[in-house]
């Protein structure tokens, strides 16, 4: 930039430094640089936070989950019979990654003198358990491949700690289903895991499917629904939508009337609602921190012209025009706003 107008702003900002002018543009300076650093860091950490307090849920639930009606208000929904027609054509669709069956069984779990209530999920050898794997502090997942039911159950931290147990600890699992008598199992721990999120690690306890439905007395053909994790989670609803069509036309032989593919931001809408209330706060601070970086730098800019009256003259009397003599000092500010950032 060769005109007239920066060279003087340049060269008015080196002899700054040594005017007395000098501390308050480097108090200006400081507030510019702390500003952006304000914004920046809440836009991180806002950002941050919500991201992996999304993974979280998706590990927890997936992005869809395809299950009874009922379960968005009743946890002890009624099985669903397993459609390998419904599971082929799902996992064929070009925005899923995985999908996989799975049952829950809502039990009260026993150990010594302690005991909680527990939602038993019921994993497959088809469930894909990198995400299982990485929030594990202590042991290892449930063989759910082996060719044996093993009766292995991994709990969260917070569960164990509640029920006092540790790694090869013996658990009493006691499920009840409508009209059945109470059925009486034993887990063995083989996995501590924590993910932070308090109210789901309370809750869910991973275990081999077919342990599941043995609590619950279900067929080898029963199912609690499907997990569906997609490449790009923001087209959860998209896709939700389409396998809701397909159901309503009747695409699959098996009764799937029932079936309700419901997204997480559906499954936990005070969860969601309380992230956006967050991201609210976040766009506020950064609003309230450009008032007040818009205030420093205009109280800069005045500190400049009164501190360069007599350059304003002079260069008036030489017969700069004003609208030049305006420039001089917006480019003298965008100076002081880049060596802020």
């Amino acid at each position: 930039m060769n005109n007239i107008e920066y060279k003087l702003a340049s060269r008015t900002a080196q002899s700054d430094r040594s005017s007395r002018s000098s501390v308050m543009m480097l108090i200006a300076t400081i507030s510019v640089a702390l500003g952006l650093a304000v914004m920046v860091v809440t836009l991180a950490v806002v950002d941050g936070f919500r991201r992996e307090l999304y993974a979280d849920f998706r590990g927890f639930a997936a992005d869809v989950r395809v299950a009874h009606i009922t379960s968005l208000t009743d946890e002890s929904a009624a099985p669903l019979p397993f459609s390998g027609d419904f599971l082929a054509e799902v996992r064929a669709m070009a925005e899923v990654e995985w999908v996989a069956p799975y049952a829950e069984a809502v039990v009260m779990a026993r150990a010594g003198d302690n005991s909680l209530g527990l939602k038993l999920k019921g994993l497959g050898a088809d469930y894909p358990m990198e995400w299982w794997q990485s929030r594990l502090t202590e042991g290892r997942m449930p063989d759910v491949g082996a060719a044996e039911r093993g009766r292995e159950v991994a709990l969260s931290r917070t569960t164990a700690q509640r029920l006092d147990v540790g790694l090869g600890d013996k658990l009493e699992v006691l499920s009840v289903e409508d009209g059945q008598r109470p059925r009486r199992n034993s887990f063995r721990v083989v996995g501590i895991y924590h993910t932070g999120l308090e109210e789901m690690d309370s809750q869910i306890a991973p275990a081999d499917v077919r342990d599941v439905r043995s609590a619950l007395g279900w067929s080898a053909d029963e199912v609690s629904g499907y997990d569906i994790m997609l490449k790009e989670s923001e087209r959860s609803t998209e896709v939700a939508n389409r396998i809701d069509g397909r159901i309503m036309d009747g695409r699959w032989a098996e009764d799937m009337t029932n079936y309700l593919p419901a997204t997480l931001e559906l499954r936990y809408p005070i969860v969601f609602d309380w992230l956006k209330a967050h991201t609210v706060i976040a766009r506020s601070v950064v609003i309230i921190m450009m008032v007040v970086l818009l205030f420093n730098m205009a109280a800069a800019v005045l500190i400049m012209v009164f501190d360069r009256i007599g350059m304003i003259g002079t260069l008036k009397a030489l017969g700069m025009r004003t609208s030049s003599i305006r420039r001089i000092f917006l480019y003298r500010s965008a100076l002081l706003f880049a060596r802020g950032a």
